[in-house]
């Protein structure tokens, strides 16, 4: 009997955390789905897969032409996947870009760590691009083990 009990616990416990997660994710409409069994003390939860953004030629970055120089300017890419900013460190020309796109399963943002900028919350997905003025040390502030840096030459 205890251990039915203990096994239950777990479970609840479980989902718990998964739907702790999933509010992260506030202001999207997606969600985890939990599915249960009556006749049986283990509970199925089924989490959604992520998928990467692939560039095509509607949503690939485009580059632009630097106002003040002969230079063109790149966009650059940093993705947020597993709960991580990849690349961490991002070195930039000034009057580059850079787009954050989220291949995570729930929701992340990316804000200076002055408030000098940030980024809506992005669900899976969505990105966001901006152009670094200076170096920037920058973290997600819904998980905010979530770290990044930008050196702007």
């Amino acid at each position: 009997m205890s251990n039915k009990f203990l096994n239950r616990g777990i479970s609840v416990f479980a989902i718990g955390c998964l739907l702790g997660l999933a509010n992260c994710n506030s202001g999207s409409n997606e969600s985890i789905p939990v599915e249960t069994k009556a006749d049986s003390a283990a509970t199925n939860i089924s989490v959604p897969t992520t998928t990467s953004i692939k560039p095509d030629s509607t949503t690939a970055p485009k580059k632009e032409v630097a106002k003040s120089s002969d230079r063109k300017s790149e966009t650059k890419i940093v993705t947020i996947e597993n709960m991580k900013f990849n690349p961490a460190i991002i070195t930039v020309k000034k009057g580059d870009k850079i787009t954050f796109i989220n291949n995570d399963i729930v929701a992340h943002n990316a804000t200076e760590k002055n408030n000098s900028w940030a980024s809506p919350l992005l669900a899976n997905g969505k990105s966001w691009t901006f152009s670094p003025e200076k170096n920037s040390d920058y973290y997600c502030t819904v998980h905010v083990v979530m770290k990044g840096k930008i050196i702007v030459e």
